[in-house]
């Protein structure tokens, strides 16, 4: 009897002792969820990422790394508390980890437009590295919320000749300040290198006019009200375009803004989303062209204006364009072709004549070179 309840003993203990998992394995299952996280991010899938990390956290809630990613997906969803929880455990378990204080008063000034609670974990991470130079902007930011501005010039300076936004922001401490001489060439700066910064024409233009100089203060708020219109067009047209997508002219119109605005990547992608409905579109096509042009993009530029002259054979514009793309690709032979032929369309352009000058130049055919230049200058005349 008494080997019977030994055994029974055993028996119990040895199944709770089977079904209490171990913490080595917890661990590495933990570690396993993250490695799985990480690899999502890679393939840019946040969503397996997210509930990786989640799960990694769960198997192992000292994982820092992981609180960390989850801080920083939660930020891009816009989901700001989760993410402050997040990286306020992150920050817990790993007390110097520098990018987690930065990132937390990103979220706290961003995300939740509190300048107060983003000092502290930004002053934290200058503790840790004192020449990091987005917490220096990101902290001279509250501090210029929380009308701190000798603090805040302080720390816009240490980035201001590197990061447009921080040179803004010092313009507008020193505007806060009344300081208009000081904060006038860190606007100028500011519009130098973004002349479509519609908030630092508007300071711009109230600085000048606080410092008598009406006339520059007119026209740089004259500027400021052309921009603002502009984008309050892009918004009205991304609107129209969201309701209806398939409408082609809402497209073009918004190309063409980009286009007028030297935004050449959005361009690009409302054109295509045009061809992707209407295949060889013209219109679409011809702008495309033009924009492979203007960025020196000259093979995908051959490939739209290849199509476009067989579809068109008698456009001179085409052709000429067609003939501009093989100068630039080194192929004047092909493009004396399309220069003749735009002529033969055409014979009153002037500037045929000079392209095809040009490329006679350089296919040895200095004759023929000389009379189309004399042609091109009779009709400039």
């Amino acid at each position: 009897m008494k080997t019977y309840r030994f055994y029974s003993f055993l028996l119990i203990f040895l199944s709770v002792v089977c079904f209490v998992p171990a913490e080595g394995d917890t661990s590495t299952e933990a570690a396993r969820a993250y490695q799985t996280g990480m690899q999502a991010l890679a393939r840019k899938d946040n969503h397996a990422a997210l509930a990786a990390f989640q799960q990694a956290v769960k198997l192992d809630a000292s994982h820092a790394e992981a609180h960390y990613q989850l801080g920083l997906l939660y930020g891009r969803q816009s989901q700001w508390k989760p993410a402050i929880h997040a990286l306020q455990a992150a920050i817990k378990l790993t007390p110097n980890f520098t990018d987690a204080h930065v990132r937390l008063g990103e979220a706290h000034l961003i995300g939740m437009a509190n300048a107060k609670d983003a000092v502290d974990p930004l002053q934290r991470a200058l503790q840790l590295q004192p020449d990091l130079l987005r917490a220096h902007r990101l902290l001279g930011t509250a501090y210029l919320r929380l009308n701190r501005i000798d603090e805040a010039i302080h720390h816009l300076n240490k980035q201001a000749q590197q990061n447009s936004e921080a040179r803004y922001l010092l313009g507008l401490a020193y505007f806060q300040a009344e300081d208009f001489t000081q904060a006038i060439p860190n606007f100028e700066a500011v519009i130098k290198r973004q002349s479509r910064h519609t908030k630092a024409h508007f300071t711009l233009g109230n600085c000048y006019l606080r410092t008598g100089k009406i006339a520059q203060g007119r026209a740089a708020l004259r500027t400021f009200e052309k921009l603002t219109r502009e984008e309050e067009q892009l918004t009205t047209l991304q609107r129209l375009i969201s309701n209806n997508p398939q409408r082609l002219q809402h497209r073009y119109q918004l190309a063409e803004l980009h286009i007028k605005r030297t935004e050449w990547k959005p361009a690009i992608a409302e054109l295509k989303a045009c061809l992707a409905i209407v295949p060889h579109d013209e219109k679409a096509s011809e702008l495309l062209g033009y924009i492979y042009l203007q960025t020196e993009a000259y093979m995908d530029a051959l490939e739209i204006y290849g199509p476009l002259v067989e579809a068109q054979p008698k456009s001179a514009i085409y052709r000429n364009s067609l003939g501009i793309v093989y100068m630039m690709l080194k192929k004047p032979r092909q493009a004396v072709t399309q220069f003749e032929t735009a002529i033969r369309l055409n014979t009153t352009n002037p500037q045929l004549y000079r392209n095809l000058a040009n490329a006679y130049r350089q296919i040895g055919e200095q004759a023929k070179a000389e009379q189309a230049y004399q042609r091109y200058r009779s009709l400039t005349k």
